[in-house]
């Protein structure tokens, strides 16, 4: 057997419908809540002179 010839991009007809019902769902709230919480870690990691109100943690030194 040749690896040469292997389709390494192949996608199971189950996995497209799953891709499928995804998209046409709506989000649930714990899927928001979530990918605000990523989206927020995102923005911490880019920015990280970024100042959160409330956070005191490093105040003083």
């Amino acid at each position: 057997m040749q690896l040469d010839n292997l389709d390494k991009h192949y996608v199971s007809d189950i996995t497209k419908f799953l891709n499928e019902l995804q998209h046409e769902l709506p989000l649930s709230a714990s899927q928001k809540k979530e990918i605000a919480k990523h989206q927020r870690i995102a923005k911490l990691r880019d920015n990280p002179n970024t100042n959160e109100e409330g956070s005191d943690l490093w105040e003083g030194f």
